[in-house]
Parts: structure tokens; C-alpha cells; sequence
């Protein structure tokens, strides 16, 4: 019996969200196309055969604008002190940019810790051009531990992928029940939920502007429980968007959201969503403190 933390990290937006819930084969990570989904690391815990393979997803390392920023790159950068394995995403259809170069000498900090390097999309690459992406990883960014090719869309390449990470294990422990798939409070997949169908409605700033957070939660013996939520935007133009022509889009966003959340919570709610506006607040200490992301003073 072998157990272990890996990191899953890259550059925003390469696909390290859409490989962690397909390796547990559970949805524990929100997935959008935009960069920046991700805000947080998020568990997913896979038992496979007698191990347990804990991956950590973090938010795309990247250099911040904002204080949210901030909190997304330390987040992840946090992570690499705290595993067994790091394993580096790269999207294998784009040129390795400087953006991948920035991440490789953040985890090249974690001098100790072992390093694979996943190359992402792989169903879309001739032989060819995956034998040219193998030299150029060499060229620009060094020797790993492991080089693995996947398409994390298809699940293709997770057998690969858990052997390459299997040596690195630590012997003789279990972190966590074989039953459970991640450690992610439920208050805070809902919220979640919630921010996945705004994001995968809008476009532009939009979700990079939005925050969600559940204000009340009203139980009911006899009834549907209650859930009110805010969604915070920083302009009144940006609220104008979310709640559509008419209360169109709001409704979309809440009625996708409950059907969701009603199956992770296995009953039936009433959810009620707000549009609210805090002006600049991924730059507001005390209001990003307020909603649980971590700012160092």
C-alpha cells in the first residue's frame, strides 16, 4: 500500500482541471476555457488497485495583476512544498512559451521533489510533431523525472500517467477513506457550481470579475431547504450582463445551477441568486479575506 500528494500545475488555462476530474473520474474541479478558473487547490483522490493517488489541482501560475492574482500564484506555488510529485501540464498544440518557462522555474525551486511533465492534447499530434514537442521540452525547459503523453479530454494516457507517479509514493499509508473523492466542503462546491455556469455563459472581464458566496441557508424539516447567494461583480455594467434582458440570463445561471446542486446534495432546494457590485474587490484585502482566499499581510 502506497499514498501520495501530487501537485498538478501550468501555465492558466492548459488543461490541468479537466485531467484531475478524470483521473478520479469524478467532477471535483469547475472547467471552463477561460484562464483563471481555478482560484483555489482543489483534492481529487483516485484508490487505485491497493494505492491511493491524492492530486492536488492548483490555480495556472502566472505572473498577478491583482491581489487575487497574487493569491492564485502563492496558492499553487504553496502546493510544490507540500507533495511527493509535481506534474507539470503542458498543452502539447502550442509552442512552449514564456509562460511555461515561468512555471518551470517556480516547481525547479522545489529542488527535491520529484517532476513529471504530462503533455496534454496528445490526439491532436502526429508522431512527428510530438517526437519535435520531446526535443523542444528538452531545449527549454530541462530533464524531468518522467515524460508522459495524454489526452486528458479522452482519458487517454491515465495508465501511463499513474505508473510514472507510482515510484514516488510514500509506503505504508492511507490519507483518506476508499470512498471519498475529494475533501472539498460542500458549502464550497455549491458556490462553485454556481460561478462554473456563470463563467461558461459570459465572456470578456465577466468571469474573471465574479465571486460567489452563500449568505443564508434556511433548513426545512418539511420542505425544500433554501439556499441565497451572492454573485459580486466589480461594475454596474458587468451586473447588467449577468442578470440579462429581463432576468434571462440570472434565470439560466440558476436554474442549471440548482439541477446540479440538487444532484450533489441528492434533494430537491430553492435557490435564490443576487447580483450585487464591489467595486475593484480583487484588490480589497478585507473583502477577499472576507470570502476565504488567502492573503498573506
Amino acid at each position: 500500500m502506497k499514498a501520495g500528494f501530487i501537485a498538478v500545475v501550468g501555465r492558466p488555462n492548459v488543461g490541468k482541471s479537466t485531467l484531475m476530474n478524470k483521473m478520479v473520474n469524478e467532477k471535483v474541479a469547475i472547467v471552463s476555457d477561460k484562464a483563471g478558473t481555478t482560484r483555489d487547490s482543489i483534492k481529487g483522490i483516485l484508490n487505485y488497485g491497493e494505492n491511493q493517488y491524492i492530486f492536488i489541482d492548483t490555480p495556472g501560475i502566472h505572473k498577478p495583476k491583482h491581489l487575487l492574482g497574487e493569491h492564485m500564484t502563492n496558492v499553487a506555488i504553496n502546493t510544490l512544498k507540500e507533495v511527493e510529485v509535481i506534474v507539470f501540464v503542458l498543452d502539447g498544440t502550442q509552442e512552449i512559451s514564456t509562460g511555461d518557462q515561468f512555471v518551470n522555474e517556480k516547481i525547479q525551486e522545489a529542488t527535491s521533489t520529484p517532476k513529471v511533465i504530462v503533455i496534454n492534447k496528445m490526439d491532436l499530434l502526429s508522431d512527428e510533431e510530438l517526437e519535435a514537442k520531446m526535443a523542444e521540452i528538452k531545449e527549454k525547459l530541462g530533464e524531468f523525472d518522467a515524460v508522459v503523453t495524454m489526452s486528458a479530454q479522452y482519458s487517454m494516457g491515465i495508465p501511463r500517467l499513474l505508473d510514472a507517479l507510482e515510484p514516488f509514493l510514500e509506503e505504508g499509508v492511507k490519507y483518506y477513506p476508499d470512498d471519498m473523492y475529494t475533501d472539498m466542503p460542500m458549502y464550497k462546491a455549491i458556490t462553485e457550481i454556481v460561478r462554473e455556469k456563470i463563467l461558461l455563459k459570459t465572456r470578456d472581464e465577466i468571469p474573471h470579475s465574479v465571486a460567489v458566496e452563500i449568505v443564508n441557508v434556511e433548513r426545512r424539516e418539511n420542505g425544500k431547504d433554501r439556499y441565497d447567494i451572492n454573485i459580486y461583480v466589480e461594475r454596474d455594467s458587468q451586473k447588467g450582463i449577468i442578470i440579462g434582458n429581463k432576468g434571462k440570463m440570472l434565470k439560466e445561471v440558476g436554474s442549471e445551477s440548482r439541477k446540479e446542486i440538487e444532484e450533489l446534495l441528492d434533494k430537491k432546494i430553492y435557490l435564490n441568486l443576487w447580483v450585487k457590485v464591489k467595486e475593484k474587490w480583487r484588490k480589497k484585502k478585507p473583502f477577499l479575506k472576507e470570502m476565504g482566499y488567502y492573503i498573506e499581510d
